[in-house]
């Protein structure tokens, strides 16, 4: 401000205005079962390693934001190598993911397919190391996570009053300098707070199972309340009973009722685009002290508490 004789005036240029403005940035993690890679790090027994084929593993945590979310250890499985294997684990990650990650296979030229998030907002929910052992072989698997980030872009627009009484505007970066106008239909305000590429999370889904049982033990009932879609049954060393019935059946109301010997593979299902699944219920019983089978099945997820 200056004054003469009276005479009031103002120092221009003047800002008479300053608005906060942002690109939103995005963040994507993903984890990978090819040892050491730029997309994540896969060990056995802490050192880093290719891991391929798990039918039967117990997955004791998963730390999300450094908790672990899994309410308690869980049986699993993960298919062969490569694409089938890292589906299984997307299948495992959305299961249990309570921030709706949307996990899906993806493929890179740096490390090949791995599984990765959706876009993330840059800060926020941090995943960290998922837990895992194979019941067969007892070695912990674990799996630990790459985080690329890309982090918000920051303006600011000042309104400006030239000398000549005209008003004008110009544009800063973070740093305070001078820019070109960025892209308007690429901003949001300052305090905005953007989910970039959100994806609705899914309401049906259907989750790998597989589980081995040795001696005289018998597996879960598979009936209506299991929301089965297929059924697996492989005879390590038998017999093993098999006993089947329709919709609800009382102890003695078994249909079919037999013992099948080892090698035998069995199957139960419904077709691959159905949405229908197995009725009645099934049931498996090792029929002698030495008798070991494995059973694997998918199930149908409804909700992401499930």
């Amino acid at each position: 401000m200056s004054g003469t004789a009276g005479a009031v005036t103002v120092d221009c240029p003047s800002d008479i205005a300053i608005e906060c403005f942002k690109v939103p940035g995005y963040r994507y993690v993903s984890y990978d079962n090819s040892g050491d890679t730029p997309c994540g790090v896969s060990q056995i027994n802490g050192t880093a390693a290719g891991i391929c084929a798990q039918p039967n593993v117990r997955v004791t945590s998963w730390l999300i934001n450094g908790r672990n979310v899994l309410p308690e250890p869980t049986v699993d499985g993960w298919d062969a190598c490569a694409i089938p294997f890292l589906d299984d684990f997307a299948t495992t990650l959305n299961t249990w993911d309570p921030f709706a990650g949307n996990w899906r296979v993806a493929q890179s030229e740096t490390c090949a397919y791995h599984v990765r998030s959706r876009a993330l907002p840059p800060t926020g929910t941090q995943y960290g190391r998922l837990t895992a052992t194979n019941v067969d072989t007892g070695d912990t698997l674990t799996f630990d996570p790459t985080t690329v980030t890309v982090p918000d872009q920051y303006y600011r627009r000042i309104v400006e009053v030239q000398c000549d009484g005209s008003v004008g505007e110009r544009w800063t970066d973070a740093s305070g300098a001078v820019v070109p106008a960025p892209p308007m239909d690429q901003l949001v305000t300052c305090t905005a707070d953007i989910v970039p590429g959100a994806q609705r999370v899914p309401t049906e889904r259907l989750r790998p199972r597989i589980k081995r049982y040795t001696g005289a033990v018998s597996s879960p009932d598979f009936d209506e309340l299991f929301n089965v879609q297929t059924v697996t049954l492989r005879v390590i060393t038998g017999p093993v009973r098999v006993r089947a019935a329709g919709l609800n059946p009382t102890p003695t109301g078994w249909e079919d009722d037999t013992n099948v010997p080892t090698g035998t593979v069995l199957t139960w299902g419904v077709a691959n685009d159905s949405h229908a699944q197995l009725d009645g219920s099934l049931l498996f019983t090792g029929a002698a002290a030495g008798s070991d089978f494995i059973v694997n099945w998918t199930e149908t997820l409804h909700t992401d508490g499930d």
